[in-house]
């Protein structure tokens, strides 16, 4: 015969009590970087009209321009890394959306590092190559890559969009997501959806709905480890 075994039940898994907290605190520093590298990406010269070559050149012919570019890039390249911790924790909230959450999310953050290195990849290299000076004909190859970066930025407004969409939705099925900050969500989303002529704002009112989300994973995780010192 076998052996008995012992039929204690194993001890259940109370969930971590802080969970929450480190995604929470990602999200706000991740929304910080990103309020600050947008900034910066904001100070890059205007490339409209005929005089869009002599603006760059002067704007590029600065060492000090040049290292807040190469500055910019690490910043937004960091929002990003930091963004995919807050992501995991929205997906987990919005229950049978989750796989949208991170779908838009994902999108979202791949198309802002693009958006990083190709808006200031000029300027990095530049500071790096004694090949490539800041002339009027390599200025015509920073204002390709400046549109590039913004369209990189619409296409990731349009990830976003699709995020906060499904969270918007969640809200309205669970309590797990607030209605308030689903409907937040759902006001940055419609205004991405404009994505050429928004792209260079809604950046920051994403930044600013994601100190909230990280506001609120805090609380949340501040409530558990309360609980679970009470129990």
């Amino acid at each position: 015969m076998m052996a008995s075994q012992s039929t204690e039940p194993a001890p259940h898994a109370e969930p971590a009590p802080h969970r929450d907290l480190w995604p929470g605190i990602a999200g706000l520093t991740a929304a910080a970087l990103l309020i600050t590298g947008h900034v910066l990406w904001m100070r890059t010269p205007d490339i409209e009209g005929r005089g869009a070559i002599r603006r760059v050149v002067l704007f590029y012919a600065k060492d000090s321009n040049r290292d807040l570019s190469e500055a910019a890039t690490l910043i937004l390249l960091a929002a990003g890394l930091l963004f995919l911790f807050l992501l995991v924790a929205l997906s987990r909230l919005a229950g049978n959306r989750s796989h949208l959450v991170l779908v838009g999310g994902t999108v979202f953050t791949v198309f802002l590092m693009v958006a990083a290195l190709a808006g200031n990849i000029f300027a990095i290299t530049v500071d790096h190559s004694d090949v490539f000076p800041v002339v009027p004909a390599t200025s015509l190859a920073a204002i390709l890559l400046l549109h590039v970066a913004y369209g990189a930025m619409v296409a990731a407004m349009a990830g976003a969009a699709v995020m906060l969409f499904a969270i918007w939705r969640a809200a309205q099925e669970t309590r797990a997501v607030p209605a308030w900050l689903g409907w937040a969500g759902f006001v940055v989303a419609v205004l991405s959806l404009a994505g050429p002529v928004s792209a260079w704002f809604t950046p920051l009112l994403l930044a600013l709905w994601m100190l909230w989300a990280g506001v609120l994973l805090i609380l949340n995780a501040r409530v558990r480890e309360g609980e679970g010192r009470a129990s």
